[in-house]
Parts: C-alpha cells; sequence; structure tokens
C-alpha cells in the first residue's frame, strides 16, 4: 500500500493532465530532445537498442530524482505549517 506522498506524487489523489509552460522552455527543451534522437537514429540507424536503453534507463533515474525532490519539498511545507501553527510567545 503507498504512502499519501507517493499517491499525491502518482497523481492518485489530485489529477494533473497538463504541463505549464508558461514561458516556452519546456516545449523548447523537447524539441531539442526530438530532433537529437532523430539524428541520433539517423546516423546509428541499426544501434536503437542502445539509445532505447539509455532512454529508459534516465527516464527511471529522472523519475526517482522527482519522486525524492517531491518528498522532500512535500515535508518541507509541511514543517511550516506545523511552525506556524505553534503559539506565539509574548
Amino acid at each position: 500500500m503507498k504512502n499519501i506522498l507517493d499517491e499525491l506524487y502518482d497523481y492518485d489523489l489530485f489529477h494533473l493532465t497538463e504541463i505549464e509552460d508558461m514561458d516556452g522552455l519546456y516545449k523548447a527543451a523537447f524539441d531539442r530532445l526530438v530532433k537529437a534522437e532523430a539524428e541520433l537514429k539517423k546516423a546509428y540507424p541499426d544501434r536503437t537498442d542502445i539509445l532505447d536503453e539509455y532512454q529508459s534507463a534516465d527516464i527511471d533515474l529522472h523519475n526517482l530524482s522527482n519522486r525524492n525532490e517531491f518528498r522532500k519539498g512535500f515535508k518541507v511545507g509541511a514543517q511550516l505549517v506545523l511552525e506556524m501553527i505553534k503559539p506565539i510567545i509574548k
């Protein structure tokens, strides 16, 4: 059974379906990635297995890192809330 932080991260409690890309940086980075992938596949058409394995490992690493950062950030937020409800000493 997942804990609440994992459920939040996996969108099991709140569903976020879009990435907010206010300044276009996400799209620009994504476009660079697609272009680089196409160039690699063109340069090494018979070695797409290596690219696929690299991409899979990279995705796994990013997911683990993102989950860890999400959990840490959420815990910091909760600690801020706890600090805010402490009585003010006069």
